[in-house]
């Protein structure tokens, strides 16, 4: 391990973030060249590479050849160093992914999660995530932390969850404590259209954008929104609640005060029932009634699908408004159906007049998931080599896998 804070001087610290940062997404270097990139002398570096080899996070990759001269050394960080679970707890499913320290996911897991709430949901993403690392053949202490994905606000000091009425009892309980118990290791919790964002970002159609707004469109409605490729996160961590917004139906009544007028009207509850107020025979889930919409012949499917799409392009044209991202990627199990986005976008000439950009997720349902692969391996990565006294965030290195 790098030594502790207390016992390593600052500026020491400050160098081996840097030659991490240089390995971490420049991939295997030369000690010459990363003496050459980060401005660090000779000796400063060969203390740093001392330092993390004897840590065990690199290791000797090779020596160049082919060149005049003595042969170099090249260092890498050595990917069986420490490793990272991603997680995602959802209203119908947990998904979780065990990643290397250099982002490389070895291992990847889904299990239904609609027969359970409260504890019993937690606990159950706990034994998943035990038999993830075991089948993986890792030692479960070399898991540094977890980051997991759910929806709603975790106040900062209760740990307690609010805004996410979609699940259910977990909203009296510390979640935090409760999760970092039962996943063995320190836990971030994001929100899980914040994650979204930020998979979208890290390897998905946002690779490079600094402004981007990510809608999903589900069981629920939310917002995630990177503004100079940081978290807009609001004074107490629930912006981006655009369910709430006034749009789609009466803003006082009942359903939208608890759960917003947007997703009262454009929730996947909403569609279904719109459908049926429209003449609709059976039950059809929202996704067997924009797949009737797209064969069109389903009047009350077309007409709720219309409805719909009209509506979530009013609420493209409010974050837009307020944002004003560089795109607007849609997700969610509502948002990622064929069609869907093409009728957003036939809606959006006839409530704005500006050029709107809006995408469908190309990470679909593992949008979530792979943003909280992201978030715990930043965390793991500003733990380790970041100093506790300059905290600066750590660069992500660019994603090799799908």
């Amino acid at each position: 391990m790098i030594p502790d804070d207390t016992a390593t001087p600052v500026l020491r610290q400050i160098s081996v973030r840097a030659v991490m940062d240089v390995l971490l997404n420049s991939g295997a270097t030369s000690r010459a060249a990363l003496a050459k990139i980060t401005g660090l002398s000779k000796q400063t570096m060969s203390e740093v590479i001392r330092v993390l080899e004897s840590g065990g996070f690199v290791r000797v990759k090779g020596v160049t050849s082919g060149k005049v001269g003595r042969a170099a050394v090249i260092y890498e960080v050595d990917p069986l160093a420490g490793y990272v679970l991603g997680a995602e707890l959802g209203v119908t499913s947990l998904r979780l992914s065990l990643a290397n320290i250099v982002g490389d996911v070895v291992a990847s897991v889904e299990a239904p999660s609609d027969e359970l709430s409260g504890t019993a949901l937690v606990a159950a993403l706990g034994r998943l995530a035990g038999d993830l690392v075991a089948d993986a053949g890792i030692e479960r202490q070399k898991v540094l932390v977890a980051a997991v994905a759910m929806p709603g606000v975790v106040e900062p000091e209760s740990g307690r969850l609010s805004l996410s009425p979609n699940l259910e009892g977990l909203g009296d309980i510390d979640v935090r404590t409760l999760l970092s118990a039962e996943l063995g290791c320190p836990v971030v919790i994001e929100n899980d259209i914040n994650a979204a964002v930020i998979g979208e970002s890290w390897t998905g159609c946002a690779v490079g954008v600094d402004e981007v707004a990510f809608v999903s469109l589900g069981t629920g409605i939310g917002l995630g929104a990177l503004s100079g490729g940081r978290l807009i996160r609001g004074a107490s961590g629930a912006a981006g609640e655009i369910g709430f917004l006034p749009i789609g139906g009466d803003p006082v009544a009942p359903d939208s005060l608890r759960r917003g007028a947007l997703e009262s009207a454009i929730g996947g509850r909403g569609i279904r029932g719109r459908y049926r107020a429209l003449g609709g025979a059976s039950a059809l889930s929202p996704a067997d009634i924009f797949v009737a919409a797209q064969a069109g012949d389903d009047a009350a499917a077309v007409a709720a699908a219309r409805e719909a799409a009209h509506t979530a392009a009013l609420a493209m044209v409010a974050v837009h408004a307020l944002l004003e991202p560089r795109k607007i990627v849609v997700g969610g199990i509502v948002g990622c159906l064929p069609g869907v986005v093409g009728r957003i976008r036939d809606e959006l000439p006839r409530v704005s007049h500006r050029p709107i950009a809006v995408e469908v997720s190309v990470l679909a349902a593992r949008a979530a998931l792979t943003g909280a692969v992201a978030i715990a391996l930043n965390q793991a990565h500003n733990l380790l080599f970041s100093p506790a006294d300059l905290p600066m965030p750590l660069r992500l290195p660019a994603a090799a896998h799908g």
